[in-house]
């Protein structure tokens, strides 16, 4: 495991103050945050090009803040991947492995799988310059891989390629991964990227870790305000914390006018009467009630009745926009295309929503 402890780093005027952040083990970490975050800035810290002012970076038990970048294991990815030109792909991939003439394809089972799974062996005796992006890619991840490192680096190496290829050097990390099993750490802004790369998502904002953990609890479960707005949530609304017993397990919000009951494990920290939260509503969490259904009971305190604004195809899913009537407030709402096709929805048909009382996530704003 490695652990960066108490972090302190500078770049003219910004800054980076008592960062704590630890890289799972034979997992594929994730750094996420917007441009200027400061991502770069830690990567190079723990790789060793950067100078740490003040904190700590373990390496399992050992301390390495204090040695070169070639004596701590890292293997580094930059954007622009920074293959030698004047090398063959067979001699940048064994550049680091400081074995001039050894016949790596036989002698190393590891590089040998290595350079199967990249499916570059017919590219071994060509120039960087000769290949298309993606193969620069490959090339690129082999050489980082070749010295089977302790962790490494990526950053934002897709960040410069088309869709088409960013997805399937997306799918080739993923499968690289599950083969070899070595510790990552991949910065990226790219939301999607994040969402499908990372096993342990750490979200960096202003220089401030933010949060971490799952990807599900990254995105479903924002821990603070900031958060939620880097990573473009939709359906947040300010609410205030309500005196009063919601019942065991529960806490009182008030948002519209009404009360709203809401579990207390649905909520990202303990909250207080008087104080303001923003409450988040999945779009896909809203339901859309039939005409002459029965309503379970669960249901009843949270039913809103208005008017659909907007529908959009979105390919996957129609996208509805609804608004409540007597509020100056819209919801967003995401339904599979077989259930938009039994509503038979249209722009302007007046609607019944609800919303389960587990759907809605608590955030305090400060």
């Amino acid at each position: 495991m490695i652990v960066v402890r108490g972090l302190h780093l500078s770049l003219g005027d910004f800054r980076i103050g008592n960062l704590n952040l630890t890289v799972k083990e034979a997992a594929f970490n994730v750094l996420l945050g917007p441009t200027g975050a400061g991502k770069t800035l830690i990567l190079e810290s723990i790789a060793g090009l950067r100078r740490v002012h003040k904190g700590q970076i373990f390496f399992g038990e050992e301390e390495v803040q204090h040695l070169p970048p070639e004596k701590r294991g890292v293997s580094y990815v930059p954007q622009d991947l920074a293959l030698f030109p004047h090398l063959t792909v067979e001699k940048n991939l064994v550049f680091g492995l400081r074995t001039p003439g050894q016949n790596f394809l036989k002698d190393d089972p590891y590089l040998g799988r290595l350079v199967e799974t990249l499916k570059i062996e017919h590219l071994l005796q060509r120039y960087p310059q000769g290949l298309s992006g993606g193969e620069k890619q490959r090339v690129a991840l082999g050489r980082a891989l070749a010295p089977s490192p302790r962790l490494l680096l990526l950053d934002e190496p897709l960040a410069a390629l088309d869709p088409a290829l960013r997805n399937e050097t997306q799918q080739l990390l993923i499968s690289l991964h599950r083969s070899l099993r070595f510790t990552a750490l991949h910065v990226t802004h790219d939301l999607d990227e994040a969402y499908l790369l990372g096993e342990k998502i750490n979200v960096l904002i202003h220089g401030r870790l933010e949060q971490s953990g799952s990807r599900e609890e990254v995105f479903l479960h924002p821990r603070t305000w900031d958060v939620a707005r880097f990573l473009g949530l939709r359906n947040l609304f300010p609410g205030r914390v309500l005196k009063g017993d919601g019942g065991e397990g529960s806490v009182n919000i008030g948002l519209w006018g009404r009360k709203v009951v809401i579990p207390s494990s649905q909520t990202a920290r303990s909250v207080s009467p008087g104080e303001e939260v923003i409450l988040y509503l999945r779009p896909e969490e809203v339901m859309i009630l039939r005409p002459g259904k029965p309503i379970k009971e669960s249901l009843r305190g949270n039913i809103l009745g208005g008017s659909v604004e907007r529908i959009l195809d979105r390919g996957t899913h129609r996208w509805v926009l609804f608004r409540p009537s007597g509020l100056d407030v819209h919801l967003e709402i995401n339904l599979p295309n077989y259930v938009f096709r039994n509503l038979g929805l249209q722009e302007g048909q007046g609607i019944q929503v609800a919303m389960r009382r587990e759907s809605f996530w608590v955030i305090p704003i400060k």
